[in-house]
């Protein structure tokens, strides 16, 4: 496996455009384990560098956002650390391309300027909708086709960190005829088609 995903020229174009990040929860920000303790209550363990990840991007002023099909309380207590505003937490959303689309006009962003993460059948359509989609290493195979950018690291082991690390890069090595990632950005051109295996539009 490589110590980093291939990211071609046109993936890299569109990750230029990319303003805001939607991100799912179980199998994301953490490896998809359900732990309860004698008295019912939900614990979930998160990678601190992943968390470092998103408050970088967020300082540049990428917008963060969270769909999650499940409810939990740790979730928000997370967010709230990582200063993810309450009303871009969405949590026991069952239809989450409705869900994308309310961050979006939240945000005041087009699909093509928004990054989504999952690893699940439930993800499939925000992902579709997105202007990148990404996958975790062990993401599910039609989610992990699905994906327009397969990273490397598992879902809580470091694959939100991995693709925080890679819109960095993009930023950092954007060339000077093109927009910033976050201060303009710029309408997909009809050609701009990633090839198999790097993910379907």
């Amino acid at each position: 496996m490589p110590a980093n995903p291939i990211v071609p020229e046109d993936l890299r174009t569109r990750l230029s455009r990319i303003r805001g990040i939607i991100l799912d929860v179980d199998g994301v920000l953490t490896d998809g384990s359900m732990t309860f303790d004698e008295n019912g209550r939900e614990w979930k363990t998160f990678d601190v560098k992943d968390g470092f990840g998103l408050v970088l991007v967020r300082d540049l002023g990428y917008k963060l956002g969270i769909v999650s099909s499940r409810t939990s309380k740790v979730v928000a207590h997370r967010c709230a650390e990582l200063k993810i505003p309450e009303e871009h937490i969405l949590q026991g959303e069952r239809d989450k391309v409705a869900a994308f689309d309310l961050l979006a006009r939240r945000w005041g962003l087009d699909a093509f300027e928004i990054l989504a993460i999952g690893d699940d059948l439930p993800d499939l359509g925000m992902l579709r909708r997105a202007g990148v989609a990404a996958a975790p290493a062990d993401a599910v195979g039609i989610v992990r086709e699905a994906a327009t950018l397969q990273l490397t690291k598992p879902g809580g082991g470091g694959a939100v960190r991995e693709l925080c690390d890679l819109i960095l890069e993009v930023r950092r090595g954007a060339r000077a005829d093109r927009p910033s990632a976050v201060e303009q950005p710029q309408a997909p051109g009809d050609g701009d088609v990633i090839p198999f295996p790097f993910g379907r539009t």
